[in-house]
């Protein structure tokens, strides 16, 4: 797959209970073979012994895979740093980490002390009743951390997100609902374009690849849910997941209606131009015509007049006639 998302592989995490019935009940399953005339007292801490390093191995092995597992939020690439604060408190992640990993290391620490204490008993009820000191005071630690370990469940939310490769130029298409978007960046994607998801939006993210000789031209990449309306009818969430956008550096296609049958007036779709506009004042910005093989000459004069843009290209999405021009000229613009 072409880019990354750093939180793709990140672990599975069970419950408190699951981690407990599952070292616990892998432990309750050993048996030591020995010779039958061997001393009694050596073959019930040697199987106690196996019980607690089964159930300390089990569980802090998991608890580390678990914190190794995650990304350090500090080290991933700002686009997808933003979109983990929009979903989660970052300090509660981290929180929850450490939390995590002493756990680990405690009861590593609580086995060896066991361990040397039932070596040294006289009879095997004295080696039993420390094995099941050792499951209490585990099951109590485990418990410590249950809030921590369904809030770290909650993550693999993140594996849904989009990858993004951010040493290839990126071009982000925007617009009014059903002006034809993900069609654009179908046509205009040298292979199928893969499907993600912004889990705080209701609609699948298309990320396309546009392939030259020598790999990846470019990406391109549909924002549904996100850029579709003026940005000051947003809510704060939806604010800070537009504000992650800033983060994907390169060009804009804005795509523009001149029919209306997307549902949604000239003047609204112009509203949201604006606020598109001001937004990536910085980019290189150019828009999009659609359904060209719709509207008549009047409605294309008309939208051009009202938007008094110096850079509008006339396409259409349902035939991909125009869009690839539009992206070259943009990626020419770019010094790609």
């Amino acid at each position: 797959m072409v880019g990354f998302n750093p939180f793709s592989n990140i672990p599975g995490v069970p419950t408190s209970q699951q981690l407990i019935d599952m070292a616990f009940g892998r432990a309750s399953k050993i048996s030591i073979e020995l010779p039958s005339n061997r001393d009694p007292l050596l073959m019930a801490k040697l199987r106690e012994i196996k019980r607690i390093k089964t159930v300390s191995s089990i569980i802090s092995d998991r608890l580390k895979s678990i914190v190794n597992g995650m990304p350090n939020i500090n080290s991933i690439h700002p686009f997808y740093r933003d979109l983990f604060c929009v979903m989660f408190d970052r300090d509660s992640y981290v929180k929850s980490l450490k939390n995590v990993s002493w756990a680990s290391s405690m009861i590593m620490k609580l086995s060896k002390k066991y361990i040397r204490e039932i070596r040294g008993v006289e009879n095997p009820r004295e080696a039993a009743k420390l094995r099941r000191a050792f499951y209490g005071r585990v099951s109590s630690i485990i418990d410590d951390i249950e809030g921590d370990l369904k809030f770290l469940s909650n993550l693999v939310k993140l594996r849904r997100l989009p990858s993004i490769d951010f040493n290839i130029p990126i071009i982000v298409v925007c617009g009014a609902p059903n002006v034809g978007k993900s069609s654009f960046v179908k046509c205009v994607s040298t292979a199928e374009p893969e499907i993600a998801e912004y889990p705080f939006t209701t609609k699948n993210v298309s990320v396309g690849h546009i392939m030259g000789p020598y790999g990846v031209r470019a990406q391109i990449v549909d924002t549904p849910g996100l850029l579709d309306r003026p940005l000051n009818e947003r809510n704060k969430i939806e604010l800070q997941a537009v504000a992650a956008l800033k983060n994907l550096k390169g060009g804009v296609v804005f795509l523009i209606d001149p029919t209306e049958t997307c549902g949604y007036t000239l003047e609204y779709q112009l509203n949201v131009f604006k606020s598109v506009r001001e937004f990536f004042a910085d980019r290189i910005l150019v828009i999009g015509l659609t359904k060209m093989d719709l509207a008549s000459k009047d409605q294309i004069d008309n939208a051009i007049k009202l938007i008094n843009y110096d850079k509008i290209y006339i396409c259409s999405s349902l035939n991909c006639i125009g869009t690839m021009e539009i992206v070259e000229d943009i990626l020419k613009s770019m010094g790609v």
